[in-house]
């Protein structure tokens, strides 16, 4: 975390924690804000450190950080994911982004804010990642003594991120129909299968009556060879629905269905089966879905 004044270095192997405290920093840039502890691992403590915590950049939002250095294989990635426990709560999962040598950042989400409130409210944090997906995860064992106190220390002065942004966005591409196939080709190459694309994959419609036409995609239609009903089960196939906007397209409805067709204008009518439909094994039925606040809700 570029906010931290403290080198930090990771070793390789399963770490122990130096039980260090929790530690809010101002600077040493006017501007820059941190709440952050620091863990020792199990070889020379001057080689061997990592720090983790919050922190924010003149008036930027919160976001979590991560500083290592020490282990060649980690500081060549660009890339790292986290799994977080505090005590018995497992906050959602934590995608670090390099910023420098040894230095990670990841977005805090509107799903993380349970897991912070465990960070101030627990006694012990362990961090795991995996060098390799073939051997066991690296593991951190690291204090949340004085958590509390830091912690909310930097929240007061640094904003949350805007959820609503973050959630659009994150619904928000240029072309869906090409990034639900590859996600898709990933999942069954890692079943050791091919992709086969149905012509009923992707169907343009108008959602909303205004210019640009929008899409459905039939997930269901992107059969794997070796996994056939992959994204499709009882209630019907997995299926999503788009906008089209000067961004690109933004995803309004996600969820299982049997089939979907365009009504008036700022509707889709969907059939359905099981719990959509009113209960668990309920027998398909139709419904109307109407577009509001940029989603796709049951019209009343």
């Amino acid at each position: 975390m570029r906010a931290f004044a403290t080198a930090a270095v990771i070793s390789v192997g399963i770490s122990s924690a130096a039980q260090a405290q929790w530690s809010y920093q101002e600077g040493p840039e006017a501007g820059r804000y941190a709440a952050y502890v620091c863990a020792d691992g199990t070889g020379d403590p001057a080689a061997e450190r990592l720090c983790f915590g919050l922190s924010c950049d003149a008036g930027n939002p919160l976001r979590f950080g991560l500083r290592a250095e020490g282990n060649p294989d980690l500081l060549a990635r660009s890339e790292l994911d986290v799994q977080a426990f505090a005590g018995v709560r497992v906050m959602p999962p934590l995608a670090f982004q390099t910023t420098g040598l040894g230095t990670f950042e990841a977005p805090m989400t509107k799903s993380h804010l349970p897991g912070i409130e465990g960070l101030k409210a627990g006694t012990r944090l362990e961090l795991r990642y995996w060098e390799t997906v073939d051997v066991p995860p690296t593991v951190w064992q690291m204090s949340l003594s004085g958590s509390s106190d830091a912690i909310s220390a930097v929240e007061a002065v640094c904003p949350q991120p805007d959820f609503a942004a973050q959630e659009l966005a994150a619904r928000t591409m240029a072309d869906p129909a090409a990034a639900v196939l590859r996600d898709m080709r990933a999942a069954c190459g890692a079943l050791g299968g091919e992709v086969s694309v149905g012509d009923d994959y992707a169907e343009a419609i108008d959602l909303d009556g205004a210019a640009g036409k929008d899409l459905v995609l039939r997930h269901g239609a992107l059969s794997c060879s070796t996994a056939q009903d992959l994204v499709c089960g009882p209630a019907g196939c997995l299926t999503s629905i788009w906008q089209a906007n000067d961004d690109g397209f933004t995803r309004v409805f996600l969820n299982a269905v049997r089939d979907v067709a365009a009504e008036a204008p700022g509707s889709v009518r969907l059939t359905l089966k099981g719990s959509l439909c009113g209960r668990v094994g309920a027998p398909k039925c139709q419904q109307v879905w109407s577009l509001q606040d940029g989603e796709l809700i049951p019209a009343p």
